[in-house]
């Protein structure tokens, strides 16, 4: 996964597990000098007190030498890992322990001038030992060199207990790391993700809602209020802009009609000369258009304003789409195109009678006049997971994939010069999806280029009570003569 791809959320998740582990590591590698340094000091105790016992045999038996050694190689036959040697001033052994009689240990330069004790690392056949040298005097005032030994075995395998715990727990630690780096980054990324989930719900059809500010002061709230106040001022430009098309279509309305009203009367007239007559109809063509492209204009901003449904009532979807394709039969048979209803369960919506109607019509009148002539429009209705579906499937031209997400915009065409030659206006698809979704619906569109369309509709509703028995068979029968009139 390139950077570019990783989410924010994995991006914090890897600082918070890198930043954590790098702290481990630097916390571990300081305990383990502490740890080493406390080891060595504790050593270096030892040898100290043994320096200090065998400097007190050594003054209990100054005059009998051989008492020295056996009492020195009692005693430190129990020490194991503790050697020690007695030398006069002519470096001669006075007693040393059997491991050092055929071992010579170094001895530091001036050795009767050591202030003290001294301490050294050496380095014996058996490995890394720890010298601890001092010089002193007997009872008869006679100079003497005790020095005793240590290996080093002891100190590096307690110390290699504490590397090896340390490594075993790094991998824990890294995953402690990644696991609280994950959950801080969520935590982080909560008020975001609700921001996100609010924006995507803002749409040009709404608006009104805000985000939520949880803290104003902070910079998730400051950029908070900066986008609420960028949705204020698109609120208050989509107002503007719906109200001027709303006060457009209502000032061009009558004039208008008053064109497409004397054009007709001058059609008619006895005296129109013939040479004006093909200008006028031309004229009346597109005074036509312009009269439904201000009507649908009307539409959409009272859709926008709320104030197109004027009265809910209780629509039978299935014997609305009966009627709209009755209607739409004679205007198929003149294209050419052979209607088909297969199938057409009974479905009550709460909505609008004359709104859905219009949605009927739209898309069966696309779906007749972008189908060749011999070409077929397929309809069919079923219930679905409590919704009623209807699917109206023509073997037309076919829409290309590209143009798929961008149908329903308002004044979008495919071909701007194609549909108006064939009288569209760019805003039957917009209304269509306005009113669905104004009776809580969907509208979805499948489409392959030399295949045909696919619109389908979901209408949330409820099956028709039981007692329409006798107007579900004159449905049915309606259905059979439709289908087989159709057939023929």
């Amino acid at each position: 996964m390139t950077r570019e791809r990783w989410t924010v959320r994995w991006r914090l998740t890897v600082w918070n597990s890198a930043v954590l582990t790098l702290l481990f590591c630097l916390f571990s590698v300081a305990m383990l000098y502490a740890v080493h340094g406390h080891l060595a000091y504790k050593a270096d105790q030892v040898l100290k007190e043994e320096l200090f016992a065998l400097q007190e045999e050594v003054q209990r038996y100054t005059d009998d030498s051989e008492t020295l050694s056996l009492v020195l190689q009692r005693r430190y036959a129990t020490h194991a890992a503790i050697h020690f040697q007695i030398l006069d001033q002519d470096f001669r052994p006075i007693s040393r322990s059997r491991f050092l009689e055929d071992i010579e240990l170094p001895r530091p330069a001036d050795p009767f001038q050591i202030e003290g004790q001294k301490f050294q690392d050496i380095h014996l056949p058996p490995g890394k030992f720890r010298l601890l040298s001092m010089a002193t005097r007997n009872s008869r005032n006679e100079p003497l060199l005790l020095q005793v030994v240590t290996p080093r075995a002891a100190l590096r395998q307690e110390f290699s207990w504490y590397w090896g715990t340390l490594l075993t727990a790094l991998p824990i630690a890294i995953l402690i790391a990644v696991g609280a780096g994950h959950l801080l980054a969520s935590q982080a990324m909560r008020p975001v993700e609700r921001m996100a989930a609010t924006a995507d719900r803002i749409s040009a059809e709404n608006l009104s809602e805000r985000l939520i500010v949880d803290n104003p002061r902070d910079e998730l709230g400051r950029l908070t209020v900066t986008l609420n106040q960028m949705f204020d001022r698109l609120h208050k430009s989509m107002a503007q802009m719906k109200q001027f098309t709303s006060d457009a279509a209502h000032e061009l309305r009558s004039p208008m009609a008053a064109l497409k009203t004397r054009l007709e009367v001058a059609l008619r007239s006895e005296t129109c000369p013939e040479g004006s007559r093909q200008n006028y109809e031309e004229l009346l063509r597109e005074t036509n258009m312009m009269c439904e492209l201000v009507d649908q204009l009307l539409i959409l901003s009272r859709h926008d304003s709320g104030q197109e449904i004027s009265m809910i009532e209780e629509v039978h979807a299935d014997v609305l789409l009966l009627d709209v394709l009755e209607r739409v039969r004679p205007l198929a048979e003149s294209r050419g195109v052979q209607l088909r209803l297969s199938s057409l369960p009974g479905w009550v919506v709460l909505g609008d009678y004359v709104g859905l109607s219009r949605v009927f019509w739209n898309l069966l009148d696309n779906a007749t006049k972008y189908t060749e002539c011999g070409g077929k429009v397929r309809v069919r209705a079923e219930i679905r997971q409590g919704k009623w579906v209807c699917s109206i499937r023509d073997t037309g031209r076919g829409i290309p994939k590209e143009h798929l997400p961008y149908i329903f915009n308002r004044f979008y065409r495919i071909d701007s010069s194609r549909t108006r030659s064939e009288g569209g206006t760019g805003l039957g698809l917009a209304i269509c999806k306005s009113i669905v979704e104004g009776l809580r619906g969907k509208i979805l569109v499948e489409s392959e280029v030399g295949v045909g369309t696919e619109f389908r509709i979901e209408l949330p509703g409820t099956a028709p009570s039981a007692d329409t028995g006798d107007s579900g068979v004159a449905l049915e029968r309606s259905i059979a003569d439709f289908s087989k009139s159709s057939n023929e």
